[in-house]
């Protein structure tokens, strides 16, 4: 085998075609260079299968690189890694330690691979492996879909609320400034009479119309959550001040002014709003939920179709049981 190596390196001779018959017919994308001048040899056909270009197609590992690493960190991550091993001396065999990648395919899709290979010293020759993730990432994301997704609007579930605020309050431990977020809590009005008498085909529509509603009326970094049935929470993060807020509040109640057309009908449903302030109002979760879920509960018996901060005097004011606990 070692004079197999030595001339397919030296170039100057016609490598064994026994050994291109196996490398073409091995199942895993294969490449390999000579070194140090990192000009590919010879790529296999799982190789175009997988990338769509021919052998031939890019002269060195550096071209590679440049025009198919789409992320600009992994372009240069992978080139310090192979000019590592390029440059050092050594003998026998060094592994390359595995890492993913997202390359460009040649109708211009995006694979992402697990990316190998090993530096053969004595020969001065590379051979890298590359093993298409694509499956893998789809099923990753599919049972990440159902872990964290609300099945009907695609929105966020309770458990992504809970990462969302866990990665808030270790973002405080690194700032200088204080962290201000708000919690807002929505419910639905009028909409118990879509189920009744439209169905709950219609109330379906309806809350997915919602969730593209309460989408519109939010920053894009800010998390909207279905918490069940016509009940969603929005978190609101890095906020300057309280008024940043209160115009998403205001957005809210105004999205929700027109009416829903759902199977020809047309359905006016309404949205509450109670909204807490952290680290104002409480300082954990639970408690910010809670404080939310009493200015909504305030506003649902008094001014539907709006929105309100809680407010600590006004719900022991309006709650005999909790004035009674602090008397």
């Amino acid at each position: 085998m070692k004079h197999v190596f030595e001339r397919m390196v030296s170039g100057t001779h016609r490598v064994d075609e026994e050994l291109l018959i196996i490398l073409d017919a091995l199942p895993i994308p294969l490449s390999w260079a000579s070194l140090p001048d990192g000009y590919i040899r010879f790529v296999n056909r799982a190789f175009t299968k997988a990338f769509g270009y021919q052998n031939g197609r890019f002269a060195t590992v550096d071209d590679w690189i440049d025009d198919t690493y789409i992320d600009e960190a992994e372009r240069k991550d992978a080139r310090q890694r192979w000019e590592q091993l390029w440059n050092a001396e050594g003998t026998g065999i060094t592994e390359i330690d595995p890492f993913e990648i997202q390359v460009r395919h040649d109708n211009g899709e995006t694979v992402p691979v697990l990316h190998r290979g090993i530096v053969l010293h004595d020969f001065k020759l590379c051979i890298a492996t590359f093993e298409d993730l694509s499956s893998q990432k789809l099923a990753e994301n599919a049972l990440r879909r159902i872990a964290c997704e609300d099945p009907l609007t695609g929105l966020a579930n309770r458990r992504v609320l809970q990462e969302k605020w866990d990665a808030e309050m270790a973002k405080k431990q690194t700032r200088r400034s204080p962290v201000m977020a708000a919690l807002l809590m929505i419910d639905l009005d009028n909409f118990k009479p879509v189920n009744d008498y439209f169905g709950h085909a219609a109330g379906d529509e309806i809350l997915r119309k919602v969730a593209i509603r309460l989408r519109q009326s939010v920053r894009h970094d800010d998390t909207v959550v279905r918490m069940g049935g016509d009940e969603f929470v929005i978190l609101l993060t890095d906020l300057e001040d309280q008024s940043v807020a209160e115009k998403i509040c205001q957005r809210i109640s105004d999205a929700f002014i027109a009416p829903f057309m759902v199977h020809g009908q047309t359905i006016k449903v309404g949205a509450t709003v109670g909204a807490s302030l952290y680290p104002h109002h409480a300082d954990d979760l639970d408690m910010l939920l809670h404080a939310a879920d009493q200015a909504l509960y305030r506003m649902k018996r008094n001014d539907k179709d709006s929105w309100a901060w809680f407010d600590h005097t006004l719900e022991v004011a309006n709650d005999p049981q909790r004035l009674a606990s602090v008397m």
